[in-house]
């Protein structure tokens, strides 16, 4: 992974933190009628698509080939379930509720799994699957954007560190 992509694990997390942040303000987030409510689903969404690409860009190269195609069909269910939940929340279609859940499944099960099957790769990059795991699981948790967050950010820097490291391969 190029450090470009790194950046991107660095702004979803962020952007995750400072969405989990806007809990302390009492938002309603689901009909949004003041400016904080929309900043809210603006960061809920940025959220989600920031961590939808950087996975994509993860996927074009993977700390380990067992798992990627998982890690591919995360990305892209993140980036449904945070478009699912501009057009759902911001916009008021409440179809779209649909696309907010089919993707949020869809990253937790896709992302769940890459990181189990990543974890069982003999490769320093295994632990890679661990952040996976926990970035998946983050959003089942009370605190799902908080360790989402946390997790992505922490997932950048120990990526950082193995830079040029070469990928491990299945068997």
């Amino acid at each position: 992974m190029k450090r470009s992509g790194i950046g991107l694990f660095v702004a979803a997390g962020a952007l995750a933190v400072a969405r989990w942040l806007f809990e302390f303000s009492d938002i309603q987030y689901y009909d949004p009628e003041s400016i904080v409510d929309y900043s809210g689903v603006v960061l809920q969404t940025a959220a989600g698509v920031a961590t939808g690409v950087a996975l994509l860009v993860l996927w074009r190269a993977p700390p380990v080939q067992r798992g990627a195609f998982l890690i591919g069909a995360g990305g892209v269910a993140a980036i449904t379930q945070g478009l699912g939940n501009l057009f759902e929340d911001a916009l008021g279609w409440e179809w779209a509720e649909w696309g907010f859940f089919i993707g949020g499944m869809g990253m937790l099960i896709t992302l769940a799994l890459a990181g189990i099957l990543v974890l069982t790769v003999r490769s320093p990059m295994r632990w890679s699957g661990l952040f996976l795991l926990l970035g998946s699981t983050g959003a089942m948790l009370g605190y799902g954007l908080l360790v989402m967050g946390v997790t992505w950010i922490g997932f950048s820097v120990w990526i950082h560190r193995h830079v040029g490291e070469k990928p491990a391969t299945v068997g």
